[in-house]
């Protein structure tokens, strides 16, 4: 199947850069929230 294509994931050049922005855009949003949580967290017990 992935030899059909010419690629190791089968993805055309195109279907790859798309699932590469919504990977980094889910990938941004988790640090974000991870971000906001160690703020809160820090605010309501600082550990340093």
């Amino acid at each position: 199947m992935a030899s059909e294509k010419g690629t190791l994931s089968g993805l055309s050049p195109q279907e790859a850069q798309e699932l590469h922005k919504y990977f980094m855009q889910g990938f941004l949003g988790f640090v974000a929230l991870t971000l906001v949580a160690h703020i809160l967290i820090w605010m309501w017990r600082p550990w340093f």
